[in-house]
């Protein structure tokens, strides 16, 4: 019988030691910084350098059915927010650019245990949501719904031709996914603005000083004239209680256009069109409250402003 050396033993145990070490790292990380939390979900990312695109098979997400991608997808990912839900479980939050043009942003979400004082990811949601096309995350935050319970709150920019569009989301934090708090297509228009000709700039802001013009005479082969429109609006969530407080929507809005109000024509058969400039306003407040049952915020049901008639 063959007995190993005290020297081989020992070589023996240190490997093992080394092994448990590398495999440590790999598994868990000490804290919840956004960077090793990031490394820890796509082994070798790294946010100063090509590493940080990840595809496939790391990139565990495909594109919606509709979207048409002429290479694999590659993104390149970002952390967003990391959030403590209890003494012992976080969850990162993390957006997807597609490094090919045109195409949606992806919203993605890790969720980590403490064991002992290490994090160890245990759930992911790889897409939670596919974001508008051509657009891009312009602001995210973290929103108290009720005491030890959260939001993700998403604005999304998104470009169409003459049109700016910004509008709210907002994503439940729960144990192990994120859940959308407002029906699809029914997001919060926080922002959207419109120019269809290049005087809108000056009719909407016109510089200091200056007037934009209120009457307009084009002839009736030019250009007919612009419309524009503004419109923002400021969100909050007041907290409740036991469960999701109100959120509140005040917005203003200006329409700019010009209206017809007489043809001319000049000795020579020429015709020339005359506008008069019509601004309308509108501002309020909208309130939307969340629905227990479809676990969704709901435009809150109020009576219409009494119409006054004329006798």
């Amino acid at each position: 019988m063959q007995f190993a050396s005290p020297c081989s033993r020992l070589t023996a145990v240190l490997l093992c030691l080394f092994a448990l070490v590398a495999c440590s790292r790999t598994e868990s990380v000490q804290t919840l910084e956004q960077r090793d939390l990031l490394r820890l979900v796509f082994k070798g990312w790294d946010g100063n350098s090509e590493n940080a695109i990840v595809t496939a098979p790391q990139l565990k997400a495909e594109l919606p059915a509709s979207v048409q991608a002429s290479a694999p997808l590659a993104l390149r990912m970002q952390a967003l927010h990391v959030q403590r839900l209890n003494e012992n479980s976080a969850v990162l939050l993390v957006k997807g650019e597609p490094t090919e043009p045109g195409l949606p942003t992806l919203l993605a979400a890790y969720w980590f245990q403490r064991r002992a004082e290490a994090w160890s990811l245990t759930s992911r949601q790889d897409v939670v949501e596919w974001l508008g096309h051509a657009g891009r995350i312009s602001k995210t935050s973290i929103v108290e719904l009720f005491p030890g319970n959260f939001a993700l709150a998403v604005e999304h920019s998104t470009v169409d031709n003459n049109e700016v569009l910004i509008a709210l989301q907002l994503f439940r934090l729960e144990t192990d996914k994120l859940s959308p708090m407002l029906d699809k297509g029914k997001q919060v228009e926080l922002l959207r603005h419109y120019e269809s000709g290049p005087e809108c700039e000056n009719m909407m802001h016109p510089p200091k000083g200056k007037h934009s013009r209120m009457r307009l005479h084009l002839n009736e082969n030019e250009a007919g004239p612009p419309n524009c429109y503004d419109y923002m609006a400021k969100w909050e969530v007041s907290p409740g209680d036991d469960g999701p407080g109100l959120l509140t929507v005040d917005y203003s809005g200006k329409t700019y256009r010009y209206q017809e109000v007489a043809q001319t024509t000049d000795g020579n058969g020429e015709r020339t069109i005359t506008y008069d400039l019509q601004v309308g306003g509108q501002k309020g407040r909208k309130k939307l409250v969340f629905d227990t049952v479809s676990q969704k915020y709901q435009p809150r049901d109020e009576k219409p402003a009494p119409v006054s008639r004329k006798k």
